[in-house]
């Protein structure tokens, strides 16, 4: 094999690598864990596009998950008279899917990305659909400023 062959397969074979580590990331828990406000829908099919944002009751009333270190965590959603009903799960990551579960019910997050302290997640709007809704969050809190990414 010539070098200049050589070279475009070392080449190929590292931009595979790339890309396979790119597509099958692990998210560690530690970058999970906090309270994470929602931001809005992205309005592309992909995770990409225009960010629809979400409408909050007021700027004092927002809502947000809560994911903490015991594998537990609550929705946080405001009514009108920004009083807030809470829902609490439990979650478990694999890779980059995370899992919400209350009771027999589970709800699958495919976590695009987590980078500076914004998380994308895709949802799926049925069970076995291969189309998802992403959703995008922020950090916030003490969680987020000791953190950086």
């Amino acid at each position: 094999m010539t070098k200049s062959k050589q070279l475009l397969s070392s080449l190929m074979l590292s931009f595979c690598i790339c890309i396979a580590s790119a597509f099958g990331q692990s998210i560690d828990e530690k970058d999970i864990i906090g309270n994470w406000e929602i931001q809005g829908t992205l309005m592309g099919e992909d995770g990409s596009g225009a960010l629809l944002p979400h409408k909050n009751v007021s700027p004092d009333c927002k809502d947000y998950s809560v994911f903490l270190d015991d594998y537990s965590g609550k929705d946080v959603r405001h009514k009108q008279d920004c009083e807030a009903r809470e829902q609490e799960f439990s979650w478990e990551i694999n890779d980059d899917v995370l899992t919400l579960s209350r009771g027999e019910r589970s709800i699958k997050w495919h976590i695009a990305s987590i980078e500076e302290n914004t998380m994308t997640v895709g949802v799926q709007l049925k069970p076995d659909s291969e189309n998802r809704m992403y959703v995008q969050y922020k950090k916030v809190g003490e969680s987020a400023k000791s953190k950086k990414q």
